[in-house]
């Protein structure tokens, strides 16, 4: 397989970046997508069975769970970081903190402005992917420092884009306008 630019910038052999899945990805799958070459993301509840309030309770729980990919794996992982606003902010900051003192290798942060962790996550050494749904998202995504977009379209699972640009038609819009790595999330089909 050829080697990619997203390979090259996240240290894996395969561009396969495993979409995080919330509640459903733990570290075992985590630990399996980044030993067979792609590049595993833990969910902010990932291996959890009930919620929690407490946002250093989410925080202790993903730490956790890194240092479990860390136990099974030595290849690089990435977490996903849901960019929230108001009361709920509380919960991505704690998240932010367990990557950066964990040192994971990559964050995915999604929904929300690319302004808000870029700099902190890239200042202590994290890749950061952002997600977008429109080429004015990966546009802004790109001069607030981000290493890579992911594109999702309205076709793929959990993406919550107010356009209605399918993947098929974002990825190619967005690679002409970004010079970062571009890579599709969700939507493609056989």
């Amino acid at each position: 397989m050829k080697k990619s630019r997203i390979c090259d910038l996240l240290g894996i052999k395969y561009p396969v970046i495993q979409a995080p899945m919330n509640w459903i990805t733990g570290a075992d799958l985590v630990a399996a997508v980044s030993s067979a070459g792609g590049i595993g993301t833990l969910g902010p509840n990932a291996g959890q069975k009930t919620p929690t309030t407490d946002p250093n309770e989410v925080a202790e729980r993903l730490r956790a769970q890194v240092r479990k990919v860390r136990s099974i794996t030595d290849k690089p992982f990435a977490v996903n970081v849901a960019v929230a606003s108001g009361d709920a902010k509380k919960f991505s900051d704690a998240y932010v903190r367990v990557i950066t003192e964990e040192r994971v290798a990559a964050a995915i942060t999604v929904m929300g402005g690319p302004q808000v962790y870029t700099k902190a996550l890239k200042d202590a050494g994290v890749k950061v992917m952002h997600a977008v749904t429109t080429v004015r998202h990966a546009v802004r995504a790109e001069a607030e420092g981000v290493d890579a977009v992911i594109c999702e379209g309205i076709d793929g699972g959990g993406h919550l884009g107010a356009e209605d640009h399918t993947v098929m038609t974002l990825v190619p819009q967005v690679v002409d306008a970004v010079k970062v790595p571009v890579a599709a999330g969700g939507g493609i089909v056989d």
